[in-house]
């Protein structure tokens, strides 16, 4: 895969090729892709003019060059093809693949190697084994809005509404009420800077004309486009829990300070005690501390908590038991049947929903986390909507912007493929409530 990133976007373009490039099938399967991401003002990543052309293409024969066949070997392809082989030898002067016919008695034929990759010696199993590619839960623990009805603007802007003014007592009827101040809305407004997302595919005139590939069915088109909206989705996910500190765009992580979890108190060492009998009941009560501090500085007001966690600090909260000796059930299972804190203004108590975030995990050197390269993990938990106004009106707290998902358009005619690039664009993460979000270092590992 190429790659092309703007000024501010080093770092996340080293991320991105440390993280395909640590995937060979992904390496392979982008092979001849690539990706750009830069700010909607650069002209170098701009919107094409000619997004919407329709171009015109050439086939794969711009790569076939001549021919070469003895009369013999002509009048032998004319009567039995399956006893001429063909070998495609490359053309250093022009570029292309000269097409080498032979059959047996000529230099370089081999009729061993003819038959071993002859078609009706060749069983397929119809199926593909592809090997498995990292993921991630950032949508989550991140809410995403999307960006209102220009989706090419270059600047995203939302309202914010505010109550301002007061009521007096004991002031009613006063004629001398002058020094009044009226209960008033005070409105204000925030914007910010989109960035362009985009990866190219290329497909020939002869695998669109096939429509399949191969004994197996499966569609190029299909495929490319796939892995490449893979790609951007694992990139959007990276912005929206880490940010982009160059271009100053905010992520899941930046809201507030990370805290640090207390020493010798992550769930690693818990369950390695050999003293602590109550390894699960210990873990519960840690966890329903920092929630009820999380939920009363909001008064009980979020009716929902999203706790982001690492494979290994989930792998233990779910099968850690509550205690060895009397109670099996595992430090989750307790949530679900015995949390009842957080009773809000509708009288519910909140929903409490774990999720497994494998892009918290920490570093090992045999499984590198090129995003937190520490050896302690990570641990968010977030309330991804929180009611609002006079009327607690739910709305979204700290939400990622896409101004555009996804927009598939061809490149600029004249080319022998046919290259399609995909465009998303993203305002980043918009904080207006900071306090629905906190952020644990070490919790499950240190």
């Amino acid at each position: 895969m190429q790659y092309k990133f703007g000024s501010g976007f080093s770092k996340l373009g080293g991320i991105m090729e440390d993280f395909v490039g640590h995937n060979p099938a992904l390496s392979k399967a982008t092979n001849g892709c690539s990706l750009e991401v830069g700010m909607a003002t650069d002209p170098e990543f701009g919107i094409p003019a000619h997004a919407a052309d329709n171009p015109i293409y050439m086939g794969d024969e711009c790569h076939v060059g001549n021919k070469i066949i003895t009369a013999a070997t002509e009048a032998m392809l004319q009567k039995d093809p399956s006893k001429v082989q063909i070998h495609p030898r490359y053309n250093a002067q022009t570029g292309k693949f000269d097409m080498e016919f032979s059959m047996n008695g000529d230099t370089g034929f081999d009729p061993l190697a003819g038959q071993q990759f002859s078609p009706w010696n060749i069983t397929y199993l119809s199926k593909i084994w592809k090997e498995p590619l990292a993921y991630s839960n950032a949508d989550k623990l991140v809410k995403s809005e999307s960006g209102g009805a220009n989706p090419f603007a270059e600047i995203f802007t939302f309202f914010l509404e505010q109550y301002a003014g007061w009521g007096a007592i004991g002031q009613t009827g006063d004629l001398q009420n002058i020094l009044t101040n009226d209960v008033n809305v005070k409105n204000g407004m925030a914007s910010f800077p989109i960035i362009n997302m985009m990866g190219s595919y290329s497909l020939t005139l002869e695998e669109k004309r096939r429509k399949t590939w191969g004994p197996v069915g499966t569609s190029p088109l299909g495929r490319k486009q796939s892995y490449l909206n893979y790609c951007l989705d694992m990139m959007k996910s990276i912005m929206k829990l880490y940010g982009n500190e160059e271009t100053g765009t905010a992520g899941l992580l930046d809201i507030n300070p990370i805290k640090t979890w207390a020493t010798g108190q992550d769930l690693s060492s818990i369950v390695a005690s050999t003293t602590e009998t109550a390894r699960g009941s210990k873990i519960y009560r840690m966890m329903a501390d920092i929630i009820n501090d999380f939920l009363e500085r909001s008064d009980n007001k979020f009716n929902k908590l999203t706790i982001g966690l690492s494979p290994h600090a989930y792998n233990l909260l779910t099968s850690t038991t509550y205690s060895d000796m009397y109670d099996a059930t595992t430090a989750m299972q307790t949530f679900g049947k015995t949390y009842l804190a957080g009773k809000g203004p509708n009288g519910s108590t909140p929903m409490i929903d774990f999720v497994v975030e494998p892009l918290f995990k920490q570093s090992t050197n045999v499984n590198p986390n090129p995003l937190n390269p520490n050896s302690f993990d990570l641990m968010s938990i977030t309330a991804p909507t929180i009611g609002g106004g006079p009327d607690n009106e739910q709305q979204a707290t700290n939400f990622f912007v896409e101004v555009l998902r996804k927009f598939v358009f061809p490149v600029i005619p004249g080319v022998y493929n046919d290259q399609y690039k995909t465009l998303s664009r993203v305002a980043g993460m918009v904080a207006p409530i900071p306090g629905a979000c906190e952020v644990w270092a070490g919790f499950g590992i240190q």
